[in-house]
This record gives structure tokens, C-alpha cells and sequence, in this order.
């Protein structure tokens, strides 16, 4: 019985999940230094290329390898593609990351992208927003539903996003599985947190989610765990249902 249970789980597809990351811009938001602010500067930008940026934090994670990275498409606002793997444990199920890497002062066009995907746009088991909460500064853009298609579950790493994103997702039809309610660092040990949850209880389990992800910023940013828990929103599964 055990054999067979690992023969199906090595047997099953990755789980997939895609990021948007728009890189940070301190024309809209305080980055720090000026190169972790440039908006199309990949290898130093807060959200990319620095110490806890998308790329270079997964890319040398331990049991993360990178198994595509290049630019987007000519001529667009995708400055790399990253594809990244997670190596499952006994009993867990591979996770494939899709990271977009948008440049900060095309962040709108970021934005849309995303929530054309949570509306259906993609077939990914889980769509990430990792960055700047932009509806903080403006109205929401009109996203038409693709004919046919059906809503995602998501997770909004950004801040206060239960209270800007969530009303919007609700319109979409779309399944928040991770919110935020306050302030917060969009960084990347919270994505290779939700890899490895997602590896052990699937993309839809919001309060093994939550309970990861508090556990991670708390860590990482050297608070309590009460403060950290603070952070995120508490969704039931219900709610959560896909």
C-alpha cells in the first residue's frame, strides 16, 4: 500500500503555481537605495535581486532548482521568466513556480495581467501577486472574464490586501487562500513557504497557508509570532473552497 501511494504521488503532475512580481519602484513606494527602487533593474531591485528578492532567494533555496529562466516576450514589460521546482519530500507533491518578473513602472499592466488570470485568464492551480499593493493608489481596471473560463484561487502578498484586493476578487469570482491586513514585506521566504505547503496540503488549504506563512515572516523579520499573525487574514476554509 505505501508503494503505491509513492507511485502515485511521484506519478502526479506538479502542482502550478504562477507569480506576478512587479519590482519594486520608489516612484510610487519607499524601496531604499536607489538601485533597490530602479524599476527595471533586475539584479538589484528589493523585490528580484536582492537578498530576499524572487530570484535570487528561490534560486538558491534548498530544494528549488531553476529550470528556465530568460526574458520575456520582445518588446513587453515581463523583464524574465524564472521556472523553478520544488523536490518533494516522502508524501508531498512536486510544486513548479512561474515567476514573471514585470518591470515596477509597468506595474498597472502588472496588475491587470493578474487579475485577468484570477478571473480565469490561466490554468494554474495557484496565482501569487508578490509586491506593491497598487490598488492602494487607484481605482480598479475593468478586466473582462474570459468566455468559459473559470476563477483561480490566489494569494495577495501585499499590503492591507484583504481590504483593497479582496473586494475585487470577490467580483472576479476568484478564491482568496492568503490575504493580508496590515502593512508587510511581500519578500520571498513567504514564497518558498507557500511552496512547501502547497507540497504537503495542495493549493487550497488556507489555514495550513496562513499558519506557514505566519510562521515564516515571524522568522524572517525576528518578531513574535503573535505580531506576525497579526499580519495576515484569518479565511476559512469555506470561504477558501476552490
Amino acid at each position: 500500500m505505501l508503494t503505491l501511494v509513492m507511485l502515485t504521488l511521484l506519478a502526479a503532475p506538479p502542482v502550478e503555481v504562477e507569480v506576478f512580481v512587479p519590482l519594486c519602484d520608489n516612484a510610487l513606494i519607499e524601496c531604499g537605495r536607489a538601485p533597490a527602487g530602479a524599476p527595471r533593474a533586475l539584479e538589484t531591485n528589493l523585490y528580484w535581486g536582492a537578498m530576499y528578492g524572487a530570484e535570487r532567494y528561490l534560486s538558491r533555496a534548498p530544494g528549488f532548482k531553476v529550470v528556465s529562466r530568460g526574458p520575456g516576450p520582445e518588446g513587453g514589460v515581463v523583464l524574465r521568466e524564472l521556472v523553478l521546482e520544488r523536490t518533494p519530500a516522502k508524501e508531498e507533491r512536486p510544486v513548479r513556480l512561474r515567476l514573471h518578473a514585470y518591470a515596477g513602472d509597468a506595474i498597472d499592466t502588472a496588475l491587470e495581467d493578474f487579475l485577468r488570470a484570477a478571473a480565469g485568464g490561466s490554468r494554474a492551480d495557484l496565482l501569487v501577486w508578490a509586491g506593491h499593493d497598487r490598488l492602494m493608489d487607484r481605482e480598479p481596471p475593468q478586466v473582462e472574464v474570459p468566455p468559459g473560463a473559470t476563477p483561480r484561487p490566489v494569494v495577495v502578498l501585499a499590503c492591507m490586501s484583504e481590504q483593497y484586493f479582496g473586494p475585487v476578487l470577490k467580483r472576479l469570482g476568484s478564491t482568496p487562500i492568503a490575504l493580508t491586513r496590515t502593512l508587510m514585506a511581500p519578500e520571498a521566504y513567504l514564497l518558498e513557504a507557500l511552496a512547501s505547503t502547497v507540497a504537503r496540503h495542495g493549493p487550497t488549504e488556507p489555514n495550513a497557508l496562513r499558519a506557514a506563512l505566519v510562521e515564516s515572516y515571524a522568522r524572517y523579520q525576528r518578531i513574535s509570532p503573535r505580531s506576525a499573525g497579526s499580519v495576515f487574514s484569518k479565511l476559512t476554509p469555506a470561504k477558501a473552497a476552490p
